[in-house]
């Protein structure tokens, strides 16, 4: 009885996974755009498309991970301490360009 109540979670969290790739490929597929440039190198322009995109999918994934959080949290699956895990990462995710200022003393 004990592994086929597990087989059934298993199944739903590989479904779960397929439903976030989904997710994700169809984030990064809505957010397609030519690269316009303004004024910057052709370096400069492509780094700033490239943090632009990055910014717009870490904030698909960061809401999808939230979600998956508090969904885990309501059915008991999560402890607090992997919660605040995936929150503080996705905290250091969006203060990504503030952090390597300070390293770098352009903040």
């Amino acid at each position: 009885m004990k592994f086929t109540r597990q087989m059934g979670r298993m199944m739903s969290d590989a479904r779960a996974r397929q439903v976030v790739g989904f997710a994700g490929a169809l984030a990064l597929i809505s957010i397609a755009q030519p690269a316009l440039a303004d004024g910057g190198t052709a370096i400069e322009t492509g780094l700033g498309t490239i943090k632009t995109w990055m910014t717009t999918v870490a904030s698909v994934v960061g809401v999808i991970a939230v979600m998956a959080v508090g969904y885990a949290k309501l059915t008991g699956r999560m402890d607090w301490g992997k919660a605040v895990t995936v929150l503080i990462g996705i905290g250091i995710i969006f203060s990504a360009a503030t952090i390597v200022g300070w390293m770098g003393g352009s903040a």
